[in-house]
């Protein structure tokens, strides 16, 4: 193998290891974002509720 072979065959490995690892990133930064939205839906319910409970108590419902 020349020179000129043997830096062909590391550039396509770099490029094959970069793709990998965009991939690799993407995924996290996906399931970071299902976690984080899945965190503020929680809040948004508890926040909800208790707000529901102020307003039947104030009411004298409860």
């Amino acid at each position: 193998m020349s020179k000129d072979e043997n830096i062909e065959a590391i550039n396509d490995r770099l490029d094959e290891f970069e793709q990998r690892l965009e991939e690799t990133r993407g995924e996290y930064s996906q399931n970071l974002g299902k976690s984080m939205g899945r965190e503020v839906g929680v809040l948004y319910g508890v926040i909800f509720a208790l707000l529901f409970v102020i307003i039947l108590i104030k009411l004298n419902i409860i």
